[in-house]
């Protein structure tokens, strides 16, 4: 009897103590330290392609697949009916749409976006307005300026390893596009003029 008791003693000695895991885990509780990971995953990214559903300001939703180079050159191309295609390239957000294959050009140095996927991306750069942890999600909103939401982005990813999962990008005009990224995988390289959209 007596060593059934210690048996169960040390059964619940070993199940008291905190698991490898969980110790690990508490390493990188900190959200400043998560979002420290998130900036070296985004800087480290590469070449990338995946899916995204996009909803933008009135409600609408649209699907379609990106690419990026991972230096700074970002293309989405919708899936139809729309006709939408759009490319992030040196600070420039271009738009094509309709039949007549016309192309809006607006300048986006100003915003986070124009540095997201590539090797000038740092978080120094931005103000770091809000860093917040809930369960295994990560958010974090980067300004241009502190007192203005205008031209910032806010991003979502797992937690504690990082991984994009969804962007709320605020124009100039204070227009909100949330758009949601799966599926995301590396690819081979890309010549620059994949994202000519001339």
């Amino acid at each position: 009897m007596q060593k059934i008791k210690i048996f169960f003693l040390f059964l619940l000695l070993i199940f008291s103590l905190p698991s490898p895991a969980l110790c690990k885990e508490r390493v990188i509780t900190s959200p400043e330290t998560w979002s420290r990971s998130f900036e070296n995953y985004l800087f480290n990214l590469g070449s990338v392609t995946g899916k995204f559903s996009q909803i933008d300001q009135i409600g609408r939703i649209t699907k379609g697949s990106f690419w990026s180079n991972g230096k700074g050159s970002i293309k989405f191309n919708y899936d139809p009916p729309s006709t939408l295609l759009i490319v992030i390239k040196d600070g420039i957000f271009l738009i094509r749409e309709g039949s007549d294959n016309s192309i809006s050009r607006y300048s986006i140095k100003e915003n986070p976006l124009s540095k997201l996927f590539s090797k000038e991306f740092s978080l120094k750069s931005f103000v770091v307005n809000e860093i917040e942890i809930k369960g295994g999600i990560g958010t974090m909103e980067l300004r241009t300026k502190k007192d203005s939401v205008r031209n910032s982005i806010i991003l979502t990813g797992d937690y504690p390893k990082p991984l994009l999962r969804q962007w709320k990008l605020i124009d100039s005009q204070n227009k909100e596009t949330l758009v949601f990224f799966s599926k995301i995988r590396k690819f081979d390289f890309l010549d620059e003029s994949f994202f000519n959209i001339d």
